[in-house]
């Protein structure tokens, strides 16, 4: 068996890079390149990526809720090397001032859209009329024409949702899918339309295309990001009812983790994406999964496929997410009664018997190799957090998928924090996820809270039962502490400081000296920027918005890089 390459690497969200030069108020395709640029420099094997799928329209859209399988999204795109595009910049000049994305902390979605698709209409105007164009032209015919019906009818579905005003196909007029179709074809301003949505593919495309080879040229990988649904509110379910189950939504049970937010606490997450059929995928042999991972590898050399416990079973809600107000005061009883006897359950059968186990162990086996053997050459990743079945972790390892490794989340029979030396090769070391405040910000929640516990018998205002209550988080917290600093061999009478330098280096290089063979860290813990990228459970607000105050020039002579340049190289990582 080949042996796995030690890599470090970390989490750059597209929309969250800047560029050395201005940009367009989102992270783009020439700002990562000069970011790999910095990854090399800075000895990073791999670079984790969030979602790159087209976005809905929302004014804060969700990466993991795309509205296709296949399609990527244009926002991404690189102004400065779309063929066609005026010369000055900043694109436009004539676009009104109120409309130019300015935020350089948080991307304005909106203003973004605005500002992209004023450029790109012009660019195209450009492109499809003047003759200096025409040999590029007769390489997007042959483009579409090779790429076939995902791209027919993905164009399809935007120029409805451009006519509809909407992406949720089910509040369109009742037509077949069809009637679309055949409106795109023959209307002449459908059809340009559609035309338009087939080019910026064919530049997603090629921008991409390119990235893929620069990183190649620089020894770094590219990570992607395959969500375990996509958006009910999608070309992939409008034109392929048949692949899709939409009398369920799938989510996640219950966990407590997210207790900010009343229904995830109570309920779960209600994603919102249809389950899918897997008996009728099974007819053409999942060609709708082969599509999309053989897209996928086009771009990336690597993948971490989300939430990949949904291939064994998945938690799913009777009710939309647009009902979660509704259900939230309801005790089950009552929310079954208003579901015809459904209620929020494992799909499509829980792990309650042995039976049941069997059954679901057998299913993600089989589907999982069928994708692993689509994604021969490729590293894939598994996020196997939550409510995790025994029988998950030793069938990822079996099929060398690297299952997720959080230290303070790995707790033994003894109730201590299992050893790096300890993790299974075919493992994912990271302290966080994008779901998660980054280590420094939890680290020193925790410290306060321990603080604030030890000291509660000397505030003379509070009550037997606070003061009690006050050491019980603390206690709890200081555990995770001591757990973390035993983890990092941080001397006990050390473990409970605030976050710093000292805190941060003996973490991370614990992380990187451990037996997992990918380690990674978020842009946020690197850079001391201790924002939350996604609040679970929540939506709008800063979700999926913050970006990187500074490009990958600056980024270059900054401490921070000096810093985990040392930390991958003393743990012989690349």
């Amino acid at each position: 068996m080949k042996k796995l390459q030690r890599m470090a690497g970390i989490l750059l969200p597209l929309f969250s890079l800047s560029r050395q030069e201005a940009d367009a108020g989102i992270g783009d395709l020439h700002a990562l390149k000069e970011w790999i640029d910095w990854a090399a420099s800075s000895k990073i094997g791999f670079i984790q990526l969030l979602p790159v799928n087209a976005l809905g329209r929302s004014d804060v859209p969700s990466p993991y809720s795309a509205i296709s399988s296949v399609a990527l999204e244009p926002l991404y795109l690189a102004l400065d090397d779309v063929p066609g595009m005026p010369e000055q910049p900043p694109y436009p000049l004539d676009l009104p001032a109120q409309l130019q994305p300015a935020s350089h902390e948080l991307v304005d979605y909106n203003r973004v859209r605005s500002y992209k698709s004023h450029a790109l209409r012009q660019a195209w105007s450009h492109f499809r009329q003047e003759s200096g164009y025409q040999l590029q032209r007769e390489e997007l015919q042959q483009w579409v024409i090779a790429e076939g019906s995902w791209l027919d009818d993905f164009s399809c579905f935007q120029v409805a949702s451009n006519m509809y005003g909407s992406n949720d196909w089910w509040t369109w007029p009742n037509l077949p899918p069809d009637a679309i179709r055949h409106y795109c074809n023959q209307n002449e301003t459908a059809r340009e339309h559609k035309h338009y949505q087939q080019w910026l593919q064919w530049l997603c495309y090629k921008q991409w295309k390119s990235l893929r080879a620069h990183a190649d040229a620089q020894g770094v990988k590219l990570m992607g990001d395959i969500p375990i649904g996509v958006s009910v509110a999608s070309a992939d379910v409008y034109f392929q009812r048949e692949q899709f189950d939409m009398s369920w939504s799938g989510g996640a049970p219950p966990e407590g983790n997210f207790a900010e937010d009343p229904f995830t606490g109570k309920w779960g997450q209600n994603w919102g994406i249809p389950l899918y059929r897997w008996d009728h995928m099974k007819h053409d042999n999942f060609g709708w999964w082969s599509r999309r991972i053989r897209k996928t590898a086009e771009i990336f050399e690597m993948y971490r496929i989300d939430h990949i416990l949904g291939f064994y079973r998945i938690y799913a809600f009777p009710w939309m997410p647009d009902r979660n107000e509704e259900f939230l005061p309801l005790s089950e009883d009552d929310a079954a009664a208003r579901c015809e006897g459904r209620r929020p359950s494992f799909q499509s059968r829980p792990d309650w018997t042995e039976e049941d186990r069997k059954h679901n162990l057998m299913q993600g086996d089989d589907l999982l190799r069928r994708i692993m053997s689509i994604s021969q050459g490729m590293i894939v990743i598994g996020e196997d957090l939550g409510c995790v079945p025994a029988y998950v972790r030793p069938n990822l390892s079996q099929l060398r998928i690297a299952g997720f490794k959080i230290p303070h989340w790995e707790i033994d029979s003894k109730n201590q924090i299992a050893p790096g030396y300890s993790y299974n090769p075919c493992s994912f070391a990271t302290y966080a996820t994008h779901d998660f405040p980054p280590i420094s910000a939890d680290w020193d929640t925790w410290y306060e809270l321990t603080e604030r516990g030890r000291k509660a018998a000397s505030e003379g205002t509070l009550s037997h039962e606070e003061i009690f209550e006050r050491r019980r988080v603390g206690k709890d917290c200081g555990r995770i502490l001591n757990w973390l600093g035993d983890y990092a061999s941080i001397l006990p009478e050390q473990q409970v400081q605030a976050w710093g330098e000292p805190i941060k280096t003996a973490l991370f290089s614990a992380l990187n000296a451990s037996n997992a063979a990918y380690s990674c860290m978020m842009w946020t813990e690197l850079f001391d920027h201790p924002v939350r990228l996604n609040s679970p459970g929540t939506e709008g607000g800063s979700n999926w918005r913050p970006r990187i105050p500074f490009s990958a020039a600056t980024a270059a002579s900054m401490p921070q890089s000096a810093w985990l340049r040392e930390i991958i190289e003393q743990s012989h990582r690349g």
